[in-house]
């Protein structure tokens, strides 16, 4: 029979051993947060929110790449504010990074950015700038702000980081804490209370977040900005279709529609008009505007020359069928008169005559007839059937020696 006190402390142990996975795992996803941040700041070359913000991840997970990280934010800080903490925390984290990676990665740029700082804190010793054994900084209650953006893919791995990131800033990047500046990602230190946050980016919606701020903790606040869309208006006839990469859209009523930023082969389609296609490359918050004058097809031109002739077609029908009538009552009237006998000869052959002219005129009636019908229903079928697909709407680019452009071909 198994002991109950085995089972429980059995029972125990696998419960502690979820809670550490839980914990652990809620330590690494808050490295990530703060490494992010700092890897953001690193980009924009704000090389002390970087620390800070590499600090925080590596307390949460002791992880090697992040070391290296932190070591060259506090490198490149030390070059532009010469504190000797700054360089002896380059030093501490260089020696973490290679007591756990010995072979490939970033160790030979560690051990060279190493060498190079621990030269920087001998000068530093020499000189007896160097202040003595460090204290661990007491808890503070302090505010980060990490601007993530929809439309820009985030960085999720926990690599290294270069002295050159590739990364431009962006643009009008600001963020405000209780209305007053801050510095993005950076950790600021605040009351222990209810804060407003407030993110905006050149081409990018604005954002207001409220958040409590937990005394003697540090917060990392990840805020997401979405895109504005582009407007291009399109001032063409009325009643025209705007297609957008293939697909229709709704236009406002004074013809603008919205677009994400990129590249857009903008269609304007109209029954009996040649398609209209203009290749486009809007940013975010873009306004853009450009007309799109329509041509009448081929079609379209012919409709009325079509129509035209039937109308002519079915007036000497009109023409032909009123001979014929009238020919047909001369010829009963001298019938009647040869019925009633004592007629002369040429009587009869004047009602031949009406006969054949009758019949003549007939028969002109019903081939004008039948061919403006037919011209008419022509006509119509050109009317009815010349619309124009946003399939058959072709770009090619098209250089001459002093211009570019594109060329636009339709098929409907």
């Amino acid at each position: 029979m198994r002991s109950p006190v085995r089972s429980s402390v059995r029972c125990a142990l696998v419960l502690v051993a979820l809670l550490a996975g839980s914990a652990h795992a809620e330590d690494r996803a808050a490295a990530e947060r703060y490494f992010r941040a700092g890897a953001k700041a690193y980009a924009a070359q704000s090389f002390a929110a970087a620390a800070q913000n590499f600090d925080e991840a590596y307390r949460q997970a002791a992880i090697p790449e992040i070391a290296f990280s932190a070591a060259q934010a506090y490198r490149r800080l030390y070059r532009i504010d010469p504190k000797p903490e700054h360089v002896k925390r380059a030093v501490e984290l260089y020696r973490a990074y290679l007591k756990e990676v010995k072979t490939g990665k970033r160790v030979g740029d560690a051990a060279d950015n190493l060498a190079e700082m621990e030269r920087e804190l001998d000068k530093l010793a020499l000189s007896g700038t160097t202040s003595g054994t460090q204290t661990a900084p007491p808890a503070r209650t302090r505010i980060g702000v990490s601007v993530t953006f929809a439309d820009q893919r985030a960085t999720e791995e926990l690599r290294e980081i270069a002295d050159a990131t590739g990364e431009a800033a962006t643009k009008g990047l600001t963020a405000k804490l209780d209305g007053k500046p801050i510095e993005p990602f950076a950790l600021v230190e605040v009351d222990a209370k209810e804060h407003l946050i407030t993110v905006n980016a050149d081409g990018y919606f604005p954002v207001e977040k409220k958040t409590i701020a937990v005394d003697g903790q540090s917060s990392l606040i990840e805020i997401q900005l979405q895109p504005r869309p582009a407007a291009v208006t399109v001032k063409t006839e009325d009643g025209a279709r705007i297609v957008v990469d293939g697909r229709p859209v709704a236009a406002s009523a004074s013809g603008t529609v919205e677009v994400p930023a990129g590249k857009h082969l903008i269609a304007v389609l109209r029954r009996g008009r040649e398609p209209f296609a203009r290749e486009i490359e809007v940013t975010r918050g873009d306004a853009l505007r450009f007309d799109a004058p329509l041509v009448k097809t081929a079609r379209r031109r012919a409709v009325p020359w079509v129509l035209g002739g039937a109308g002519v077609l079915a007036g000497l029908a009109v023409t032909t069928g009123i001979l014929a009538a009238v020919h047909d009552g001369n010829a009963a009237d001298l019938r009647a008169q040869l019925d009633a006998g004592n007629r002369p000869p040429s009587d009869g052959d004047a009602y031949d005559a009406e006969v054949r002219s009758r019949d003549r005129y007939g028969t002109a009636t019903w081939v004008l007839g039948g061919a403006a019908v037919a011209t008419g229903a022509v006509g119509v079928l050109l009317l009815v059937f010349d619309s124009p697909s946003a399939e058959g709407v072709q770009v090619a680019p098209s250089i001459g020696n002093q211009s570019g452009g594109v060329v636009v071909g339709g098929v409907f």
